[in-house]
């Protein structure tokens, strides 16, 4: 289909347009939910750790969305409308009043929306040209985290004045969800073949591992990194927000430090990495973006300054302006072309479990272990994680001399 200029220009405009929704759900999945669960609810750590892993539980059903979608033999991106349809749903029950409706609907709408990610992956590798994917990709990825900015700020603004209405930014999740999934539904796309030899199962196909041993040391090193990541991710809602850690910052400055000030640098910094995917080595960009994500924890919870939450913020936008567009098309660099939506479903399989396990975990033993501690542990997983890739870098470096 990337052959075809209409269908590659159909799927270009399709992507950026349903980039607004996108970013408009980003600022809830990410911190304003929890936000709302600390401020008005006054939930429990395990509660919180739930929370903050809602989208991991989509990754992990990812693989399973994968599998009906090739049995059903209808578009992927059909599939994937209606599933962003129950996302929607899922906020809408949100509203309902009480933390139980509130955790249960974040989880449904947050999962729903990551479940689809293998689906979306395998119609930019048919849709978009290979020579350009990074660059086209990079283009919807920077309009969500314009729109996140934006959104996150105002949401921010909003619960700060508003704090009894937090329902308001709930129901605008709801509504972007359903725009979103009519985007889906016109992008224009084709059923997931069956492939000859390859079992037709709900569940990751784990035998790749045993095949492929590039595969093997990547998703071993993102195992690093992520978790390390995660771990601390919604943990700089609870660093920002109570007051043992000396900066009890309202909704507002949360908004500003977690979601507008990396999502502005993100913005700026999506672009250059679309050239550097399409272009430069993949596993030497991935150790720099690992460095760049050690650094940001280096900053961020080391003091309580705002010299230092800057700082740290800005170097997590352009780790993630890396890690967003690296994590979505990897696969595409390394799988068959039948094969994209089962490498795609083992990773977003390992990193739904790394998205539920390390929030829950790092609520669990925030409590055990000091925060700085914690960061110090993270930062190790993630230099951990670079060195694992380093052979990798090496050879794929000598490769590219020998040309």
């Amino acid at each position: 289909m990337s052959d075809n200029p209409a269908v590659v220009r159909r799927t270009q405009l399709l992507d950026v347009v349903r980039s607004v929704p996108s970013g408009v759900m980003y600022p809830l999945e990410s911190s304003v939910l929890l936000t709302i669960a600390i401020k008005t609810f006054d939930a429990p750590a395990l509660t919180k750790g739930v929370l903050a892993a809602a989208g991991g539980f989509g990754l992990l059903a990812s693989p399973f969305v994968t599998a009906i979608s090739r049995r059903s033999g209808r578009p992927v991106m059909h599939i994937a409308a209606f599933v962003l349809v129950l996302s929607s749903v899922g906020f809408l029950f949100a509203l309902t009043g009480s933390l139980v409706a509130l955790v249960v609907g974040a989880i449904v709408g947050g999962a729903s929306v990551n479940a689809v990610v293998p689906l979306t992956t395998l119609t930019y590798e048919r849709n978009f040209p290979v020579e350009t994917r990074g660059k086209r990709v990079a283009r919807g990825m920077s309009l969500r985290v314009g729109v996140s900015a934006v959104v996150g700020l105002a949401m921010g603004s909003f619960l700060k004045h508003n704090p009894t209405q937090w329902w308001v930014v709930v129901a605008a999740g709801a509504i972007a969800a359903a725009v979103q999934a009519v985007c889906f539904a016109l992008i224009p796309s084709t059923a997931l073949a069956r492939v000859p030899g390859v079992a037709n199962r709900p569940w990751p196909h784990f035998d790749l591992l045993g095949t492929d041993r590039q595969l093997r040391l990547t998703l071993g090193s993102w195992m690093l990194m992520g978790f390390g990541n995660l771990m601390l991710l919604p943990l700089r809602v609870e660093y920002l927000a109570k007051p043992q850690y000396g900066i009890e910052a309202d909704a507002r400055k949360i908004a500003l430090m977690t979601v507008v000030i990396p999502s502005i640098v993100r913005l700026l910094c999506i672009p250059v990495f679309g050239v550097v995917f399409d272009r430069l080595s993949f596993f030497t960009a991935r150790i720099l973006v690992n460095v760049l994500f050690a650094t940001y924890i280096g900053a961020f919870f080391t003091g309580t300054s705002d010299a230092g939450l800057i700082f740290g913020a800005v170097a997590l936008g352009v780790g993630g302006a890396g890690g967003d567009l690296m994590w979505t098309l990897w696969v595409t660099k390394f799988a068959p072309s039948d094969r994209v939506a089962d490498y795609m479903g083992l990773h977003t399989f390992f990193t739904g479990v790394r998205a539920v396990a390390a929030p829950i975990l790092g609520f669990a033993i925030i409590g055990k272990l000091s925060l700085g501690v914690v960061a110090g542990i993270s930062v190790l997983m993630m230099l951990g994680a670079s060195g694992v890739l380093l052979p990798e870098a090496r050879a794929e470096r000598a490769r590219r001399a020998a040309r």
